[in-house]
């Protein structure tokens, strides 16, 4: 049996803001922006045939079904088509009928594999579903929707408004302007890295999340994990609720913790924009980001108030005590005040 490949070009102009929906079984999508209003793709089809007319029928059976008109464009895959065409081999009796699917299902090899390649407006409502299949996205900035199941996402140079859905999959999210995000996983897990977080809602079953940026004021940011880990790379200040009996915190910034066992509230420098926490068994570490590009608050708090105050031993513990997060520079600037009348 030889691999024959055949193709299907599919073009449509949808504006600048149209819709663009893929849901597709057994396949890989890539997608990258382009200016204008069209979308292009371009479908790539892997056939395992005993012949180049059995590998014509199977393409004619399996092609995208496409849907258009106005401002969108849906595409999905042909999975009763496929069905059909194996079952009207059966009974033809014609090449590649109970024989080839015998041993498709003997050794495992898939009949047909098809991967997409799509260019697509930046700011365009996308809409990715993909089984058996990886996501592979970059640039888009409009309203979007990633799904997976028995796949991995990885979403980079992104912006707008994100929503991830992944089962028995990674996801791995690069930003590079803000992002308001949605996430669900379930036995999968999350990489996050954006400037700002306008918008942060996270749920996972079984899987870690890290995440890197800086949280927006004003805000709604939650994360729900039954058994997973949370670590987040913080820019800026923040104040951690964090709701879980069994739940770790773990943090290298200055930061302090009030509250009782199964309600804690971890401040992070002065505070500032809450994030709630919830988990069962997961453990929560707050940390300086790695690769994020932000600013650090309190180092230069603690420098700027250090430069407009006299030094000395109790000047030193006040800023000892900003830095540990047990005052925020408004109080630590008051005491400093003081000290400089009194002297």
């Amino acid at each position: 049996m030889a691999t024959y490949v055949r193709q299907q070009q599919i073009s449509h102009r949808i504006g600048p803001t149209g819709r663009l929906q893929i849901k597709v079984t057994e396949a890989d999508v890539r997608v990258r922006p382009i200016d204008g209003d069209e979308v292009r793709v371009s479908a790539t089809f892997e056939i395992a045939a005993d012949s180049d007319e059995e590998a014509d029928r199977v393409m004619e059976a399996t092609k995208l079904v496409v849907s258009s008109g106005g401002p969108y464009l849906d595409l999905r895959s042909n999975e009763e088509g496929d069905l059909g065409s194996t079952i009207g081999h059966w009974i033809t009796g014609e090449p590649g009928g109970l024989g080839s699917a015998i041993r498709h299902w003997v050794t495992g090899r898939p009949r047909v594999e098809l991967s997409l390649d799509v260019e697509a407006p930046r700011g365009c409502d996308l809409r990715l579903e993909a089984v058996s299949g990886d996501l592979v996205v970059e640039g888009m900035a409009g309203e979007q929707r990633y799904s997976t199941v028995s796949g991995d996402q990885y979403l980079t140079s992104l912006g707008g408004s994100v929503r991830v859905g992944t089962v028995s999959g990674d996801a791995t999210l690069r930003a590079e302007s803000a992002i308001r995000l949605r996430a669900e996983t379930v036995s999968g897990d999350l990489s996050v890295l954006a400037p700002r977080l306008e918008e942060l809602r996270v749920s996972t079953v079984s899987g870690d999340v890290e995440i890197e940026g800086e949280p927006a004021p004003g805000g709604e940011h939650r994360i729900e994990s039954v058994s997973g880990d949370l670590l987040f790379g913080l820019v800026g200040n923040a104040t951690f609720d964090v709701r879980g009996i069994a739940t770790d915190i773990h943090a290298d910034m200055p930061h302090r913790v009030e509250g009782r066992m199964d309600r804690r509230r971890v401040v992070i420098g002065s505070g500032g924009p809450t994030v709630v926490f919830s988990s069962m068994s997961g453990d929560i570490a707050v940390r300086h980001p790695r690769r994020a590009v932000g600013r650090q608050p309190d180092a230069a708090a603690s420098s700027q108030v250090a430069d407009q105050k006299p030094t000395g031993k109790e000047s030193l513990e006040v800023l000892r005590a900003l830095e540990r997060g047990e005052i925020d520079v408004e109080e630590a600037s008051r005491r400093l005040a003081e000290r400089s009348i009194d002297a």
